[in-house]
């Protein structure tokens, strides 16, 4: 971690252009006084995470690595959902490879999070719990939204699951400036901290009223814990957090969510990233990757296509408007070069400014259906569930299932509404799912068409080579 912890307190660098916030060299300095004084200069070092969150090559520096949205692109083609064509970007990650220590994209997300998460300390830091100034409440409570929500995703890919796992080793802990690596903390510690950011922001975030959502609010800060307690077995709390969250945020209408997800202004986003075309790196971009229609973009152009599986898209009734955002087996009139089940979800107009979408309200009825589910309320389980699917499927009726069915049916759902949207294969993780890619009929191309059981080695990430080699400290996951 000693390559990680390099900014202190007392030499912080505001700049008025974005691509800028990480130079080395000092334009101003502030001491620390100054800094928990000031809203402006925190709410320019927040603000330079989230510009990083959307930026090309602070990680591995290839076209894998555009921010946090190309993390949760490179887990989906980890999991069942999803297929690519040919063998390109993404295939160390369709094929497992990714994860291994030696391979630089174990570092991926290792090297996204862990500066950003650094950052936060700083703010953190400079803004002390007693903190009576509104605007620099909102800012410290974003930065513990964001350093527990870090968190959160590295835990998911380095360690292991959270129930049954609690004094397994997950990742190391850094809540202040530090220049020494640390030794890795266990589940429930790393798990504690989040709990702990994420309800102090949610409580620092009252009454915030964010410009945009690219920035956190407090109904984002609700949406991640509501997902840590579902990963925690919390299942009141989750359900109760996601209703709230979900509030003020209206469904799309067919003719809404079939535009292609591509602006973030979009009614249901929660979260995501405004990005123009001078931002835009755009053969390095998520829509590079999935937008099967631009022939400008690895996807389009060199029909590196990305799909969706033949037995999930199988599952998707014909009266589901959402079976129209893949190519249907006979064939499609608009786009007839694309293969069978090629997505159609993901399509950028603009070409190269696209924006990034990271979290939608939609994701939070399956997470408050299933909590509802799961902690004894089946009926309320099942009336969330068909409020938003009836709006998907007119001809859907309210389910009568019960049990792991009605849990089967909630996630099944959640796979159709959020396929490529960062869901499958932390879910898959969570809920015991192995990976089946090789059945009679499969769609998948042949470098990623294998099975993996539960309880594999190959869903937790190893920590990366990098890392090994600064930290003595830090103990690795098995091959």
């Amino acid at each position: 971690m000693k390559k990680i912890i390099i900014l202190s307190l007392s030499l912080l660098i505001f700049t008025s252009c974005e691509s800028d916030f990480l130079d080395t060299t000092p334009e101003s300095t502030i001491n620390d006084e100054q800094l928990a004084s000031s809203a402006e200069a925190n709410e320019a070092i927040v603000n330079g995470i989230y510009s990083a969150l959307r930026s090309y090559g602070l990680s591995i520096n290839n076209h894998e690595d555009y921010g946090h949205k190309s993390i949760l692109t490179a887990t989906d083609l980890m999991s069942n959902d999803m297929l690519m064509t040919k063998s390109s970007w993404y295939s160390n990650f369709y094929n497992y490879q990714a994860r291994q220590q030696t391979n630089n994209r174990s570092r991926l997300a290792w090297s996204t999070y862990y500066p950003q998460i650094k950052t936060t300390n700083v703010v953190l830091a400079g803004i002390p719990e007693e903190v009576t100034d509104d605007k620099l409440k909102a800012i410290r409570g974003q930065a513990l939204a964001l350093r527990g929500y870090f968190y959160f995703m590295l835990a998911r890919m380095y360690g292991p699951t959270y129930i049954g796992n609690e004094n397994k080793l997950c990742v190391p802990l850094y809540t202040e400036v530090v220049f020494e690596g640390k030794a890795r903390s266990k589940v429930a510690e790393v798990y504690a901290q989040i709990q702990a950011d994420l309800n102090e922001s949610v409580e620092l975030l009252q009454g915030f009223k964010r410009k945009n959502n690219n920035a956190v609010d407090q109904s984002v800060a609700q949406a991640f814990l509501a997902d840590v307690y579902l990963e925690m077995g919390k299942y009141s709390e989750a359900a109760v957090l996601a209703n709230t969250a979900r509030q003020n945020y209206p469904l799309l209408t067919e003719n809404e969510w079939m535009q292609g997800f591509y602006d973030v202004s979009n009614k249901d986003t929660m979260w995501g990233a405004s990005i123009t075309s001078a931002q835009s790196t755009f053969v390095a971009s998520f829509f590079s990757h999935f937008d099967n229609t631009n022939e400008s973009g690895y996807a389009g152009g060199l029909g590196i296509y990305k799909n969706i599986d033949k037995s999930l898209y199988d599952l998707i009734p014909n009266t589901d408007f959402r079976r129209n955002a893949f190519v249907s087996p006979i064939g499609n009139s608009t786009y007839p070069s694309l293969p069978a089940y090629a997505n159609l979800k993901f399509i950028d107009p603009t070409i190269d400014a696209g924006d990034y979408i990271y979290l939608r309200a939609a994701s939070m009825y399956y997470i408050e259906a299933e909590a509802y589910a799961r902690s004894g309320n089946e009926a309320l389980a099942r009336k969330t569930l068909y409020d938003i699917t009836v709006t998907r499927d007119p001809a859907y009726i309210l389910s009568t299932n019960t049990g792991n069915d009605l849990i089967n049916e909630i996630i099944l759902q959640k796979r159709i509404e959020l396929w490529g949207e960062g869901y499958a294969w932390f879910d898959m993780k969570r809920l015991g799912v192995a990976l089946r890619r090789d059945y009679v009929g499969s769609n998948h191309t042949a470098f990623g068409k294998f099975n993996i059981p539960v309880g594999d080695n190959k869903f937790i990430f190893q920590i990366p080579q990098a890392e090994i080699d600064a930290n003595p400290l830090i103990v690795q996951n098995p091959l």
